[in-house]
């Protein structure tokens, strides 16, 4: 951990710095890096390098590296693809540090680039020496005026010094977040493109910044990880550190199905799984472009409140009512204000105006009114949060709405915002200058507080977990039963073998034997009792149902030799040569009124590895796909917000007079699917139990049908 941070070190805040392919024309990429560096102040040593040129800028211009008077912290590499491993060659030679190639035609572009990039990679880790890159946009530093990047943005006279830490894989949009975040008044205090991420990667950069004692919050513009495990770690070094991560992440629409055996394969793709991971550990992944800065810009001035209860002041009803409609989409909830409240506000405020929540103080109580109002909402304890929602006054009279937040923010321990109604460019400066949170428009502002709040209903949920509860090591009899199974070549097991697994971890199964003739099924199903199952046991038929190589509640000798032969025969016409390794007799699980089919899987997920995922069955998982996933290790109370996540939790809870289902023991078959994750987790492709059947409270509930598939 202290290795990389030393490292960045030389990347993030360079003492001396070579720009290779450096020009005297600013009107050039290979100009405005160098204009830029020297233009915002840099008090570091600079060494253009450009064979062609003397001087540049005032600066001696040197032919090459290894010209250079001495081994420099960073080279910014901006020549064409071809050239880059000769240059980074002589870093290496020279003694560079570390080295941004902004150079493209690498690995994003064809074989040839791909080639180009492995050997380059294979050079800079010999060496030892990092690389931002390539085909990266650069790093700024605001904090220490260091700005190597070509970035037109920085043209920008003024650049806000904040307090926010953005990391993109879009080198481009690096560009519009400065700017747009600049005219507003928020500041960054690094911006870092990453690029093809050859060697230093986005967990890298997250890690420094972490570290960084300019910044609070880290802002991740993200397309995909490419080391999901180092994440989730990082994500919890983030939350010990006190500094949020803000994300957003693109591909929530991409195709996420690959081919799978089970369902579980089937309804996870990969941004269920970075859904699945952001909940987890904190992560807040919001959904627009301005909010990663907005939402940011929030968190780095404001501590989570202590519930979701928002009051709002206003000087206009209209602009106040689209921000509470908004903001109610959050789940924000607006409660009356306090009788107290509400008498305190009867002195001050016209007998017309408002005086409920919102409390619309009009303009006609501008300025006085709206001051005295937002300290009325702010000291009444219904409010865990207030609004400030200013019309047009921010805009064109600041005295009557902006002024009043300004005066009543000074005092104020509990969060308060401001939503400017009209374009009021100047108030919302005005506001970022004076460290008020504030916002362009209602769905934003209400989008940052529902984002406020479920940050510190998670931060609260790690107060309250305690150390993980270990669930009983497995007898050495049962290690060996499920080694012996999974050690078996790589392929789908049968559903016997399956529920064996299971069984071995303590998870309820169907009383249930393996028949290889009929003769053997009768005295199986006289063992268990009438009603039985038959199922065709092959790895070759993974789902029975459609292959009609099930049959339900056998009630009899008679019932149970027609169907041993029906199956048999619907097998071979299914699938002429599948290895049919006999047929299951299995106990009908027991009917009771109300109980419900789930569905629990795992799935290995290249990002992340082993996740588990929860749905109710039938309709509810084949149509709906209303399930939640989760990454191993899980906790109790994990496996409860997983159940608690999906609509079908409403029926398990007891809808309109139906009896609750016991939660419970779904949630321990989660944690010991969990617990044979972690133990062999690589060794297990994909897992299904479908369906589990969850019978009403204190029933418990009852594995009847699982597959698994190995590696």
């Amino acid at each position: 951990m202290a290795e990389i941070i030393e490292q960045l070190k030389h990347v993030v805040s360079p003492k001396s710095v070579a720009i290779v392919g450096a020009s005297s024309d600013f009107s050039k990429f290979t100009g405005r890096t160098v204009k830029y560096l020297l233009k915002h102040g840099y008090s570091g040593t600079f060494y253009p390098v450009n064979p062609k040129r003397e001087e540049i800028a005032g600066h001696r211009c040197y032919p090459s590296v290894k010209d250079l008077p001495e081994p420099v912290d960073t080279v910014f590499i901006q020549i064409p693809a071809r050239f880059v491993p000769g240059v980074l060659e002589e870093c290496i030679e020279t003694g560079v540090k570390s080295a941004i190639i902004h150079s493209a035609g690498m690995g994003e572009e064809n074989e040839e680039g791909k080639k180009r990039q492995d050997a380059i990679k294979f050079m800079a880790k010999e060496a030892g020496i990092r690389v931002v890159g390539p085909n990266c946009a650069g790093i700024a530093n605001m904090w220490e005026n260091i700005f190597l990047s070509p970035i037109v943005c920085y043209e920008l006279d003024t650049i806000p010094k904040g307090r926010i830490g953005l990391i993109s894989q879009s080198g481009g949009l690096t560009g519009a977040y400065v700017a747009r975040a600049a005219a507003r008044g928020i500041g960054f205090s690094h911006v870092i493109s990453t690029g093809n991420e050859m060697d230093l990667e986005m967990c890298d950069y997250i890690e420094y910044l972490l570290h960084d004692s300019r910044t609070d919050v880290v802002a991740v513009f993200l397309e995909a990880l490419r080391n999901g495990k180092r994440f989730l770690e990082i994500a919890e070094s983030a939350t010990e550190a006190g500094k949020p991560i803000i994300v957003l992440k693109v591909g929530r629409t991409r195709a996420g199905a690959r081919t799978a055996a089970s369902h579980t394969g089937a309804l996870t793709g990969s941004d269920f799984i970075y859904n699945a991971v952001f909940k987890q550990k904190g992560i807040i992944r919001v959904e627009m472009m301005e909010d990663l800065f907005e939402v940011s810009s929030l968190f780095c001035k404001v501590s989570p409140p202590g519930g979701n209860r928002v009051g709002v002041v206003t000087t206009t009803g209209g602009g106040a009512a689209l921000m509470v409609e908004a903001s109610a989409q959050s789940g924000l909830d607006f409660p009356m204000p306090s009788d107290t409240a509400v008498k305190a506000a009867s002195e001050f405020l016209p007998s017309f105006a408002a005086k409920s929540n919102p409390m619309d103080v009009t303009m006609a109580g501008a300025g006085g009114g709206f001051k005295e109002g937002l300290r009325v909402m702010l000291d009444d304890s219904s409010f865990d949060m207030v609004v400030g929602v200013v019309g047009t006054s921010s805009q064109f009279a600041p005295e009557l709405g902006v002024k009043p937040i300004l005066e009543v923010y000074k005092d104020t321990t509990k969060p308060l915002v401001a939503f400017c109604n009209p374009n009021a460019e100047e108030a919302l400066r005005l506001f970022e200058a004076n460290g008020i949170p504030s916002f362009r428009t209602p769905e934003a502002c209400g989008r940052a507080l529902g984002y406020l709040v479920t940050y510190g209903k998670y931060l609260e949920k790690r107060k309250k977990t305690t150390a993980r509860a270990e669930l009983p090591a497995l007898k050495e009899s049962n290690q060996r039963l499920v080694r012996s199974i999974l050690d078996r070549p790589a392929g789908i097991l049968n559903e016997y073998d399956s529920k064996q697994i299971l069984s071995a971890y303590g998870i309820p199964i169907t009383r249930e034997a393996v028949a290889k003739d009929e003769e053997e099924a009768k005295t199986i199903a006289q063992k268990i009792g009438y009603p039985v199952a038959l199922k065709v046991l092959s790895s070759d038929i993974p789902h029975k149902t459609e292959a009609g190589v099930i049959k339900l509640s056998i009630e009899s000798e008679k019932h149970l030799e027609e169907g041993f032969a029906e199956v048999l025969a619907n097998a071979k016409a299914f699938k002429t040569d599948a290895n049919v390794e006999g047929v299951l007799v299995q106990q009908m699980a027991k009917e009771s009124t109300g109980a419900l089919e789930a569905i629990v899987g795992i799935y290995r997920d290249e990002t992340f590895g082993p996740a588990l995922m929860f749905g109710l069955g039938g309709v509810f998982v084949e149509v709906f796909k209303d399930v939640a996933h989760r990454i191993v290790p899980i906790s109790e109370l994990d496996a409860w917000e997983m159940i608690l996540e999906t609509k079908g939790a409403v029926l398990m809870s007891g809808y309109r007079g139906k009896e609750k289902m016991d939660i419970q023991a779904v949630v321990l078959t989660l944690q010991k699917v969990g617990k044979l994750l972690e133990d062999f987790g690589d060794r297990i492709l994909e897992l299904d139990i479908n369906p589990l059947i969850v019978y009403p409270e204190g029933k418990g509930s009852i594995a009847v049908d699982a597959l698994i598939r190995i590696n």
